[in-house]
């Protein structure tokens, strides 16, 4: 494959989802950054770096690198697909992908690192309080301990999408079947979603709470030990969920749909693509990336008000 390191960048059109969700954003929009000759290629997980660097990764062991506001493509030394990226605050950057693929960003070099396992590893997360989980398939769970990725029980043989944690409100896991994990004293335990949709994403802040997304429109709320349903309309099915105390929670998923909790609701937000959207991020400087099919990358901006 040959492709050109030049991206270029248009202002998304403004596209309003139809009687499914209520409302737009208003002073936010989002901006297109699409890589050129690669469209062939879906981008499945984007995350940013305290330093600067953004990176999406995708179909194909496809890995791209925003630095100094100019994007290259990454040997990433695999033809595997990537599932997940994960930026650690305190610089390690790791991608997961199908096969147990497990790819370590080393000097500016992406290095395989064993897993032990030969499923497919779909969701990855790490925080200075918790430590570095990745989840996927078959109730796979594992952690790194010493340089080593070591496999956790998790109780369960289904499918698992998605894991994300805080010392606020604890670790969890989400997968196939309304599978929902949460790790306390060290061990797994399964929680009653009251769902069997399939769930995708999991994420949340000390604020706002705990989410959890996932086929059929299905998004819950956590509140206090129960998981509740919010109501957003029928039929869309979410991929990811990301949230921070500063820039909002947003829910991403098929036909370009973006959803930004806006007061307790949530708002459709102008996304100017019909691409399924599978992940979605914070990157430097408060900014916040979405990625997706079509080697789709957008960006979230702030819009001036129409007169």
């Amino acid at each position: 494959m040959k492709t050109s390191g030049a991206f270029y960048t248009f202002i998304a059109s403004a596209l309003m989802l139809t009687a499914c969700f209520a409302g737009s954003a208003g002073s936010q929009d989002w901006q297109a950054l699409n890589p050129s000759g690669v469209q062939e290629y879906a981008f499945n997980g984007i995350c940013g770096t305290a330093e600067g660097a953004v990176y999406a990764v995708g179909s194909g062991g496809i890995i791209w690198r925003l630095q100094n506001g100019s994007w290259a493509q990454m040997p990433s030394g695999t033809t595997a697909n990537l599932n997940g990226v994960w930026c650690s605050p305190e610089g390690p950057v790791y991608a997961v992908g199908n096969g147990g693929a497990i790819l370590q960003l080393q000097a500016g070099i992406w290095a395989a690192m064993p897993s032990g396992t030969a499923a497919n590893l779909t969701g990855i997360y790490g925080s200075l309080d918790s430590g570095l989980f990745i989840v996927g398939n078959g109730g796979t769970i594992l952690r790194l301990q010493g340089g080593n990725w070591m496999p956790m029980p998790s109780g369960t043989s289904a499918n698992l999408n998605a894991v994300w944690g805080c010392a606020c409100t604890g670790l969890y896991a989400v997968g196939n079947g309304g599978t929902i994990l949460r790790m306390k004293g060290g061990s797994w335990a399964a929680m009653q979603s009251g769902t069997k949709a399939h769930l995708k994403g999991v994420w949340g802040t000390a604020d706002t709470g705990v989410f959890a997304v996932g086929n059929g429109g299905t998004i819950l709320r956590l509140q206090g030990k129960t998981w509740s349903p919010m109501a957003v309309g029928p039929g869309t099915n979410f991929c990811a969920l990301w949230s921070s105390a500063d820039a909002g929670t947003f829910a991403v998923g098929d036909g370009g749909t973006i959803l930004s909790l806006q007061d307790d609701k949530w708002v459709a937000m102008n996304t100017g693509t019909t691409a399924h959207i599978n992940a979605v991020r914070g990157g430097p400087e408060g900014s916040v990336f979405a990625a997706g099919n079509k080697a789709f990358i957008l960006r979230l901006i702030e819009t001036q008000p129409s007169p």
